[in-house]
């Protein structure tokens, strides 16, 4: 029997100040993260950096977090819906787990092994459809880490790196396309990365080239719906330092209505669950940075999250189906 594990960033256990600073600490920490040794992550992520970005994190997590019942974060909202409608469709048991807080990889695995004792392989599934040192790798390796700790009766299977996949590029396509009508311009999204980073891993092939693949990416998506490149444009968002891949979103969007394109429809095809980079980095602060500059009309595209072709997509690319 098959189970499967997906695994995402985090998220801050709940919507206050001192939750906020220790899922920052606790990601910032991380010398794959941070890209510096690990007793200076450290240093930086609790003592400088949490204390001074809590604050002003909190209050743009106020604005996302989900205020129906139970109150919870976007982020392990849509992943639990989207493990259940797997779960339920595909009758295979499925957890999700956090490289960063709860629910953590350990309790998961654990979790996995009483739905099914008679496990022979679980499947890691990162929901990061392109590679970075500071989210594939590092999950990956603290997977690794903690399931070595102890024996088990099961192997582990990694899903790679799924940018290129038909199943994901179907199923973005579907989802997208009721959006992106009437439009001037359609900008792709990504999480900036630091340059350092980008060209290291380039250095070892397309396997880990984050640029390559997250271009090629939007352009089997415009592939597939016939959209010509000069139609599109790619910015990157969410940057903590200048150093970092660009043009960034948050300065560039307002540009666009004085360029003549004052209707643009923002995708970002990296983040397949909602977060706090599409619904405030896009939906919110993009938005009002685009209409205040001019922008008539600003169409953001939901992430996949449980979505019925996302779910088929998740089950093609893990089975090979």
């Amino acid at each position: 029997m098959r189970g499967i594990l997906f695994i995402n960033v985090g998220t801050p256990a709940d919507c206050n100040k001192a939750d906020v600073k220790k899922f920052i600490g606790d990601m910032l920490s991380d010398p794959l993260v941070m890209g510096k040794s690990e007793w200076l992550s450290a240093l930086l992520a609790r003592r400088i950096i949490a204390p001074a970005s809590c604050s002003k994190s909190f209050e743009k997590y106020k604005l996302i977090w989900r205020k129906d019942e139970p109150i919870i974060s976007p982020i392990l909202y849509f992943m639990q819906k989207l493990a259940r409608s797997l779960e339920e469709k595909k009758n295979i048991p499925v957890e999700i787990a956090m490289r960063y807080g709860e629910p953590s990889i350990e309790q998961a695995l654990k979790d996995l092994e009483k739905k099914c004792p008679l496990l022979h392989e679980v499947i890691v599934f990162p929901l990061y459809p392109h590679y970075a040192q500071s989210t594939t790798q590092t999950s990956i390796d603290e997977v690794g880490r903690i399931f070595y700790k102890r024996p088990h009766s099961y192997r582990l299977k990694i899903v790679k790196p799924y940018f290129d996949h038909p199943a994901f590029i179907n199923a973005l396509t579907k989802h997208a396309e009721p959006y992106l009508k009437d439009i001037d311009k359609l900008v792709f999204s990504y999480h900036s990365l630091p340059v350092n980073q980008v060209e290291s891993a380039w250095e070892k092939g397309r396997e880990f080239d984050y640029v390559y693949q997250l271009k090629e990416t939007n352009r089997l998506f415009c592939k597939k719906l016939n959209i010509e490149s000069q139609y599109t444009l790619l910015l990157y968002a969410s940057q903590r330092g200048r150093n970092w891949l660009k043009p960034f979103l948050d300065t560039d969007i307002s540009d666009l209505p004085g360029l003549g394109w004052k209707k643009v429809a923002i995708i970002a095809p990296g983040f397949p669950i909602d977060n706090m980079e599409t619904l405030f980095d896009i939906d919110i602060e993009a938005r009002e940075l685009f209409l205040k500059a001019g922008g008539e009309k600003f169409v953001f595209v939901p992430s996949l999250n449980d979505s019925d072709d996302w779910v088929e997509a998740v089950w093609k690319i893990t089975t090979g189906v």
